[in-house]
């Protein structure tokens, strides 16, 4: 009986041993949500270029991406870029998004058909994420101007989000539900023409209606201390995080001593309430040239501070949700892209790739494969030389 019982044991190691190196190996696939341990990536995702009668690339750009001036609604684009994150340890991209908008002349609709034309028709999205970045600040500042009802078009927005997108099998969720950014809370509780709370309050109520919920993620604003946070901002949503964290205009050396200092007390004061904490990281930053900008700020790009700023968000992530974002994928407007570039290469996505673990530590510690490795010891042993 111990014969056999010894020999099941053996067994039992052994295919332990074989499943821990299928994952590493690729051989067997694995569903994220099965390690708690982890990382998940994310990066604002921009679909503006290329729109006939706003071409971005015309303006104030700083520097050139490998692929040349493209136009996001090409599928063969987005497929590249899909590549190139995942090879570099980015989970899903933030698209930038200002909602359906057919209410306006203004590129709205053309964004919203870019994201249908490019990102969604790429093959490769169905093996990646994506979620919706909505640009409350501009939608907003365009309903003042147009004079048309900006809690119309947020609500409206909202539902077409979750018709259109939320049960797209890429779609990130977080606990079972869809998520979605919103840039600028701030900004939304300053000149929202009803009450914020009144409005998310609204949102909810319309989504359930049919059948729909959300996970809602809240830019907070760059402020380093948690206290510069209004608490009322944090009303209904589950996750806060800030498009930029610090001001870039203090200096790379500044920044990163915020993010030391303040970015474990970000978690703790947001924990405190509920609400889950996602860190910010950005490569640098450049404003100048761009209409309508006062105090231009130039942050130079730097691999080593952007390594470094990673390091720091990735130690202060929620402990269950795991997820810090990177400003930005494609941004090239602000200087914040870490794209491949004519200037830069690949160097930001090596950067991702050396810092973020690339499989979680679950697979290397499960006691199945410590077991394993154990047994393969022994029996090296045992062989003859």
């Amino acid at each position: 009986m111990k014969k056999y019982i010894i020999i099941a044991f053996l067994i039992g190691i052994l295919i332990g041993f074989t499943v821990g190196y299928g994952y590493l190996l690729g051989i067997i696939p694995y569903s994220p949500s099965e390690y708690s341990e982890e990382m998940k990536v994310g990066a604002y995702y921009y679909i503006w270029w290329g729109i006939p009668f706003n071409n971005h690339w015309k303006e104030a750009i700083k520097g050139m991406p490998f692929l040349g001036g493209y136009n996001s609604s090409n599928p063969t684009v987005a497929n590249k870029h899909i590549l190139l994150a995942k090879q570099h340890g980015i989970d899903f991209f933030a698209v930038s998004w200002i909602g359906e908008g057919k209410w306006t002349d203004w590129d709205f609709d053309d964004i919203d058909r870019n994201l249908q034309n490019g990102l969604l028709n790429a093959s490769h999205i169905q093996n990646f994420n994506f979620c919706l970045f909505y640009e409350t600040q501009i939608v907003l500042d365009a309903s003042n101007r147009e004079h048309t009802n900006f809690t119309e078009i947020f609500l409206n927005d909202m539902i077409y989000a979750a018709q259109h997108y939320f049960n797209h099998s890429s779609y990130l969720r977080v606990d079972g539900k869809p998520v979605l950014f919103i840039y600028s809370l701030p900004y939304l509780y300053l000149y929202s023409p009803i009450p914020a709370q009144e409005l998310l309050n609204q949102t909810r109520q319309q989504l359930a209606s049919i059948g729909s919920d959300v996970y809602f993620i809240g830019d907070v604003g760059g402020g380093p201390l948690p206290s510069s946070v209004n608490s009322t901002w944090l009303y209904s949503m589950n996750s806060a995080t800030s498009y930029f964290f610090s001001n870039p205009s203090k200096g790379w050396n500044e920044i990163l001593k915020d993010a030391r200092t303040y970015y474990p007390e970000w978690r703790r004061v947001m924990n405190s309430q509920g609400i889950k904490f996602i860190p910010n990281v950005y490569s640098g930053f450049n404003n100048t040239g761009l209409n309508g900008v006062v105090e231009p700020v130039a942050l130079p790009n730097n691999a080593t501070m952007f390594k470094e700023m990673l390091k720091i968000a990735i130690n202060n992530a929620d402990s269950d949700l795991k997820m810090v974002m990177i400003t930005s994928w494609n941004e090239w407007l602000e200087s914040t892209a870490i794209e491949p570039s004519m200037e830069f290469g690949e160097l930001f996505l090596h950067t991702i790739y050396d810092v973020v673990p690339e499989f979680p530590s679950s697979t290397f510690l499960s006691p199945f494969m410590i077991l394993a490795m154990l047994v393969v010891i022994y029996i090296k042993k045992k062989l003859p030389k």
